[in-house]
């Protein structure tokens, strides 16, 4: 599993399962199996042994797992369940400590997915960014927004306003290109019969540089491809873009009423290449 391409990750509980298969066959780029907030406490100690024996029959590097909080009375025998070969990538809720993420990659050898989801959180996301293992970094909205006493989430007829985000989701997407991670994932959208929220909300977060999503339930994954994949107006104009260029060989070139350089050249290039999902 190549952790710094997956664009779409679908939760599911580890005390559900009866939903593995399913999500595993949702068309998800990979699922995430949560022992956190998923599961109640009573029966984190059930699931995890259950997590356990299903890991068993499962091929190498298969599905993700969010493991209970680095302070949680569970995280010792969680960190210990993740050491299963079955086990692609570890997500850490409310990362905070730049060494307790250095000490579960040194235990589970690998890679790690923290999330970033409170103020101490942000205050230290250089280091966070910096240690051990650190793969690509998540966006908690809901934990942020409770630990910054913001207004969010809405009531469910009001709409919902992404703005108070941006500065602390334009802060992850500039913090992984300084330190070289892949593009982060955003946060988790709550409404999932919402296609139209959905992809107005996936969409936003690629014009900001994230790279992909959480999801919530299987029906989202392929209205979330949707949104990410390449407009057939962006694909049109990136080969009138790379027209141009072929034609000037990389000058500066007039692409209708908008003068056109390097960056925009490279812009089309990638959306080209970013290619077609399969129906």
């Amino acid at each position: 599993m190549n952790i710094n391409a997956l664009q779409t990750l679908l939760f599911v509980p580890a005390n559900r399962p009866e939903r593995f298969d399913k999500a595993l066959n949702s068309g998800a780029d990979a699922v995430i199996i949560d022992l956190e907030d998923a599961v109640p406490p009573a029966e984190k100690d059930a699931a995890r042994a259950t997590l356990a024996g299903w890991l068993i029959s499962r091929p190498p590097a298969s599905v993700l797992v969010r493991i209970n909080g680095t302070d949680s009375p569970w995280f010792n025998q969680d960190m210990a369940l993740c050491r299963s070969d079955a086990v692609a990538a570890v997500v850490v809720p409310k990362a905070e400590d730049p060494d307790a993420l250095n000490e579960l990659a040194n235990v589970t050898d690998k890679p790690l997915l923290p999330f970033i989801e409170s103020a101490l959180a942000l205050a230290r996301l250089d280091a966070i960014a910096c240690a051990n293992g650190v793969a690509r970094l998540l966006f908690g909205q809901l934990d942020m927004a409770l630990d910054l006493a913001m207004d969010y989430p809405p009531p469910a007829d009001e709409p919902q306003d992404q703005t108070p985000f941006l500065p602390i989701r334009s802060q992850l997407v500039v913090c992984s290109r300084v330190y070289g991670l892949a593009a982060p994932l955003d946060a988790v959208y709550t409404a999932f019969n919402d296609d139209a929220g959905l992809t107005a909300y996936v969409r936003e977060g690629m014009k900001l540089g994230f790279g992909g999503i959480l999801l919530v339930h299987p029906r989202q994954v392929a209205p979330a491809h949707l949104a990410m994949a390449p407009s057939p107006a962006q694909r049109a104009w990136a080969e009138r873009v790379l027209a141009a260029e072929q034609r000037v060989r990389g000058a500066v070139v007039a692409v209708g009423e908008h003068m056109v350089d390097s960056p925009v050249m490279a812009r089309a290039r990638r959306i080209l290449g970013q290619g077609e999902r399969p129906a």
